[in-house]
């Protein structure tokens, strides 16, 4: 598991008082980007150059919306247009959000399942990668 940054900003950068903080890391080939805090306007672009960041390997893409609190319509932008670049490649986006979390029910309302699964844990996102 690899994480980038320096305690002090935080992973990938942006101080540690910022809204979303973004980790990155690898699980049996299949690269996780980790973001927590919030997701809005004032930073999306630091989520998004972390997401088009990663190899273009694999079998997909798994972001970790687990310690999001709050994401705002950029944030569901964000993640239709990477399920939707990955699916042109024969590649998938799976989405970790609990159930019942504010996030996972924007995700739901705006039916981001359509395009990307949503899963509940890494452990359940990993097997909807390897299954393609």
């Amino acid at each position: 598991m690899t994480d980038r940054g320096s305690p002090d900003q935080g992973p990938l950068g942006g101080d540690s008082r910022g809204l979303a903080r973004v980790s990155v890391s690898e699980h049996g080939g299949t690269m996780v980007v980790s973001v927590t805090g919030e997701i809005d306007l004032s930073n999306i672009a630091r989520v998004a150059e972390a997401i088009f960041a990663q190899p273009n390997t694999g079998d997909g893409l798994i972001v970790d919306l687990a310690g999001v609190g709050y994401l705002d319509s950029t944030a569901v932008s964000l993640l239709h247009d990477v399920a939707m670049r990955l699916r042109q490649r024969a590649q998938q986006l799976v989405v970790i959000s609990p159930a019942g979390s504010p996030p996972r029910r924007v995700l739901e309302l705006t039916a981001l399942h359509v395009n990307a699964p949503l899963a509940e844990d890494l452990g359940s996102a990993l097997a909807l990668i390897r299954q393609g």
